[in-house]
């Protein structure tokens, strides 16, 4: 375990944003019952793309979606780290067709790859993360655009929501 320090550390900021970007992913689901598919820290926040079917995402959307993240927050939901086989992970995942990509492609045969639990999202992931979600005291909803499955023309439509978060609100403002 180590210890690190969010205004002094690109490396804490990293792994700050990368737990926020789970807890958006959990977020979607709940909200839209969207169909994740990868949701990386950026160098000033996150983003988690979504399949949505024929919906999109809409300004409406931020305060719902930043309602259920400070729920998500409140419960303080660690996160849990398990080690799975493919063939379990395709099971985990047998529902969304992104993740089942990304596990058949990314994942040798016989092999082990991880995942992490917070709440009731388990989701592909190397880590590291917080210890739990309470450590997120502000987050808000940025923005939001259109992509396209591993940005390739002809893919399915995805829904990008792009995220920052802190670990005190006087940060955020």
């Amino acid at each position: 375990m180590e210890f690190l320090k969010f205004e002094d550390d690109r490396e804490a900021q990293t792994v700050f944003w990368h737990s926020s970007a789970h807890m958006l992913g959990e977020s979607l689901e709940h909200v839209t019952g969207a169909y994740l598919t990868i949701g990386p820290p950026l160098n000033s926040g996150f983003y988690y793309d979504s399949y949505m079917g024929d919906e999109s995402l809409q300004e409406s959307d931020y305060k719902t979606l930043e309602t259920e993240f400070g729920k998500i927050a409140k419960a303080k939901q660690p996160f849990e780290r398990m080690v799975v086989t493919k063939e379990e992970a395709l099971g985990l995942f047998k529902y969304n067709p992104f993740k089942v990509e990304i596990i058949s492609s990314k994942v040798p045969d016989g092999s082990r790859t991880t995942v992490y639990k917070c709440g009731d999202l388990i989701d592909l992931c190397r880590g590291p993360h917080l210890p739990n979600t309470g450590k997120v005291k502000a987050f808000s909803c940025t923005s939001h655009s259109a992509t396209q499955w591993l940005a390739k023309d002809g893919n399915d439509s995805l829904q990008r929501m792009y995220g920052i978060s802190f670990p005190d609100k006087k940060m955020l403002k």
